[in-house]
């Protein structure tokens, strides 16, 4: 009788156990799929800030492409630091241990957000590790993106002036098509598909299903779930504006890049504060006129107009591109504002992203025969 209560014992604690096992991974799956802390950041007004990282093909995870995505829910507006691959992460505070971010595989990714985290002042929880491969398969599901371009790279692919239809692999290829491989002049192409993708967000509505978000990220390597993916599309979808910036710092001895007090402070008060507090950029916007129609006067009649508003006109003159009937403005720094504000002064509404950050000019007008109207 007792081996028979011990044995009646034993099924009973193995009953318990396994019906234990089976309640925490019912718990476990329905904390997965109802999670969704991009909802709960947004409700707390938080700044949600995401590590971005990415490759034109695998090399041990090393990547050459690294920047912070902050979405700023309440204030509908997203911001973007690119960092430089140059820059020191700091692997132990103890030692003084560093490496380049570039030498760096993204298995290491908790030693660059840690080091990322202690430079800045931020929380970075989420990150996105995305390859060539994976942005192609991106742009062709939602039937590619149109570019605007000027000169900034040769006719060579079938490339023509003005609005050129890019599939996945010419929309990479315009990105990488840069002069000495130069990383910067990347961050400057990337800018363009990507404010080309926000300004015309409207017309990718079609695409902000499951289905196609499914699709979208199923090669993708992420922390974010399916469901918060989602949130942050509605995120961009509510939002009315873009910053972009470089990652702040300085180059020591050696060429790394590092942060310091100083340039944090800066980044601070110029990135994050009109990020987060939504505040109006206080310094004037400079523009360049461009006659791009065979009546002349048009570039001084816009020069006038925009002075009168407060405006600085660095140049005017005649375009040396082929006459166009339809005015339009070039936006070419990637501070959206300041293209938004041109648009409203002008009432026009033609915009393009051509960013240039060696260019003097915020924004670049390009007159039309329509201003003569």
């Amino acid at each position: 009788m007792g081996y028979i209560k011990v044995k009646d014992k034993i099924r009973l604690i193995v009953s318990i156990t396994l019906i234990c096992i089976v309640v925490m991974g019912i718990f476990y799956v329905y904390r997965r799929f109802t999670r969704n802390a991009i909802e709960t950041l947004a409700a707390n007004k938080e700044l949600i800030n995401i590590l971005v990282t990415a490759s034109n093909e695998y090399n041990e995870r090393r990547h050459s492409f690294y920047a912070i995505l902050h979405f700023n829910p309440e204030k509908k507006s997203i911001g973007v630091t690119f960092v430089p691959p140059n820059y020191l992460v700091t692997l132990n505070k103890r030692t003084g241990k560093a490496k380049r971010l570039e030498s760096l595989s993204f298995s290491d990714y908790s030693d660059i957000i840690d080091s990322l985290e202690d430079d800045l002042h931020i929380t970075i929880p989420f990150y996105i590790e995305l390859y060539a491969s994976d942005a192609i398969k991106i742009i062709d599901l939602i039937e590619g993106i149109n570019l605007y371009i000027l000169d900034q790279v040769k006719m060579d692919l079938g490339y023509t002036t003005g609005i050129n239809y890019c599939d996945g692999r010419k929309a990479l290829w315009y990105i990488n098509k840069v002069e000495q491989n130069s990383i910067y002049l990347k961050y400057d192409r990337i800018m363009d598909v990507a404010l080309t993708l926000f300004t015309n967000k409207d017309v990718y509505k079609k695409y902000a299903k499951k289905e196609y978000i499914s699709e979208m990220v199923s090669s993708i390597n992420t922390n974010l779930l399916l469901q918060e993916i989602i949130s942050l599309i509605d995120v961009v979808y509510d939002a009315r504006t873009v910053y972009t910036t470089i990652m702040p710092g300085k180059m020591d001895k050696d060429n790394n890049y590092t942060v310091d007090d100083i340039t944090r402070k800066l980044y601070e008060q110029k990135f994050l504060r009109p990020l987060v507090l939504d505040i109006k950029d206080s310094e004037s916007i400079k523009v360049r006129i461009l006659n791009g129609s065979d009546i002349p006067g048009l570039a001084r009649k816009m020069r006038n107009v925009l002075t009168r508003e407060g405006l600085t006109v660095v140049e005017f003159g005649t375009s040396p591109y082929e006459v166009t009937d339809k005015t339009v403005i070039i936006n070419q720094k990637g501070n959206l504002n300041s293209a938004l504000k041109v648009s409203s002064i002008l009432g026009i509404d033609t915009m393009y992203h051509i960013v240039d950050s060696s260019q003097l000019a915020d924004v670049l007008v390009i007159v039309g025969k329509d201003y003569s109207q």
